[in-house]
């Protein structure tokens, strides 16, 4: 065996030992993240989202009390946390079934985003594309993702607007047309005024304020005021 063959094996070996212990610091990852989903996060989960993260064992009897008392249907617990790993098939090809709930938990998972039912596909597809699908995985593919979704009735909606932009509503949250209407308008510079949503729409200062401040309450939409520019809302997930 040739000198070049041997340091090329070596190479091998440890390049699988470096992936081995990559792929374990994961699921060491994923179990630590489980393990703290408290009996706190899953009520609020279940009574804001109508949406039960069943993937403690010791949580067994809160799962069942809350699918009784908010009338969660069995479509709506999850029970099997899924990684990356399970979205990424042989050559490469995607489990789009799995993709579809990869986004999904890790929008129920992160902190900053419960209460987010609305996201751009953007933002979604930002927090799918890591790891081992990094440079893989294609906006195509969360599209046909989230369309199963929708299909099953796992997430509300999905609405493209006159923008282009495919805006995704994961929970029912009672976000009307105005909302969407609005966003509209912000994608374009990423903030908007009171004034620019009357220009632009054609409303009264009263349904504008409305609208805005209902995206600020479920943190779509952020508020800045400063003595200059008067009130801004930002929208960080454009």
């Amino acid at each position: 065996m040739g000198i070049r063959k041997i340091e090329d094996e070596i190479d091998l070996r440890e390049a699988m030992k470096k992936k081995a212990a990559e792929l374990k610091l994961k699921d060491m990852e994923a179990k630590a993240s489980t393990e703290n989903f408290t009996k706190e996060r899953l009520t609020e989960l279940a009574k804001n989202h109508g949406v039960i993260l069943a993937l403690t064992p010791e949580l067994k009897e809160e799962v069942k009390a809350l699918q009784k008392k908010f009338n969660i249907p069995s479509s709506k617990i999850i029970t099997e946390q899924i990684t990356e790993n399970d979205v990424l098939k042989k050559f490469s090809k995607i489990d789009h079934e799995n993709l579809g709930m990869l986004a999904y938990q890790r929008i129920l998972m992160q902190k900053e985003e419960i209460g987010v039912g609305l996201l751009p596909i953007s933002k979604v597809y930002g927090l799918v594309n890591t790891g081992i699908l990094k440079g893989i995985l294609e906006l195509k593919d969360l599209a046909k993702a989230l369309k199963m979704l929708k299909k099953n009735h796992i997430i509300d909606d999905l609405q493209e607007l006159d923008s282009g932009i495919v805006m995704v509503r994961f929970f029912p949250v009672q976000y009307t047309g105005d909302q969407v209407k609005v966003v509209g308008v912000a994608k374009e510079k990423g903030f908007i005024s009171i004034e620019d949503v009357c220009i632009a729409l054609n409303w009264s200062q009263d349904r504008a304020i409305e609208t805005l401040k209902s995206l600020e309450q479920t943190g779509v939409a952020k508020l800045r005021e400063s003595l200059l520019k008067g009130k801004q809302w930002y929208f960080p997930s454009l």
